[in-house]
């Protein structure tokens, strides 16, 4: 191998690690690849934890191995702007990241993987099924997947047209629905003031869903891609010394 191969097998590694799937719906959001290899990269190092919840699950049948998928899902839920009608509001927000999972006998979840105060990448949620994976590859190419979680509805999202991913019909006058739904009971609202349940909840980014629970607290990943970055330069700049060793100058 010449010295002009080794140098781009060293950057074309590099770059791989940067660049998992990520839809341009997503990065116009303000979501990259890199955000989406870092997200993922928190929810395979919970392997572990995944095996105890599958074997905690009601449905447990005996020891299971689990694999993580190598998708990472953006999911995007309900925008309180939107709702309220507010100029040129997209009808979602980023919430997270779903990385699904399946153990050896078949049954599934769903990681949620969150953006932490500090910028890293975490683990907010363990959610039975792959729902989250089920809707995504429904997408039209280039479309979000948007959830509405007071219904549990989930809708592609493509430019300003909003289709149902239940019946793949399209849904006319969103906007004026889910308004006539929410808007009265918004963050600072009366109904919000009172305390009252099952209205419009923004206060949390994640909101759960089926029997999953809370992922170990303060799971700090933020690192682990530069780390992998790291090897991935060692290992090659090892080969590349015993190359020149084999083959000196």
């Amino acid at each position: 191998m010449s010295r002009r191969a080794l140098v781009l097998a060293v950057l074309t590694g590099a770059a791989l690690l940067m660049t998992a799937p990520v839809s341009g719906a997503a990065q116009a959001a303000g979501i990259s690849s890199a955000d989406a290899v870092a997200a993922h990269t928190a929810a395979a190092g919970l392997r572990d934890t995944l095996v105890r919840f599958f074997a905690e699950a009601p449905d447990a049948k005996g020891p299971v191995t689990v694999e993580v998928a190598p998708d990472a899902f953006p999911v995007y839920e309900l925008s309180p702007d939107f709702v309220a009608g507010k100029p040129g509001a997209a009808p979602g927000d980023f919430a997270y990241f779903a990385i699904p999972a399946r153990a050896s006998d078949g049954r599934t979840a769903t990681l949620w993987s969150v953006r932490g105060a500090d910028g890293s990448w975490q683990i907010g949620n363990i959610a039975s099924g792959d729902v989250e994976g089920e809707y995504a590859r429904k997408l039209p190419a280039g479309a979000q997947l948007l959830h509405e979680p007071q219904i549990d509805a989930w809708y592609a999202v493509d430019g300003g047209r909003v289709t149902s991913l239940a019946d793949g019909k399209p849904v006319a006058g969103y906007q004026r629905t889910v308004g006539a739904r929410y808007a009265d009971k918004l963050p600072g609202s009366a109904y919000d003031r009172n305390g009252e349940a099952g209205g419009y909840d923004a206060t949390s980014q994640v909101m759960p869903r089926g029997d999953g629970g809370p992922a170990p607290a303060g799971h700090d990943t933020g690192w682990v891609p530069l780390l992998i970055l790291v090897g991935v330069l060692a290992v090659s700049g090892a080969g590349y010394v015993f190359h020149l060793r084999r083959n000196p100058a």
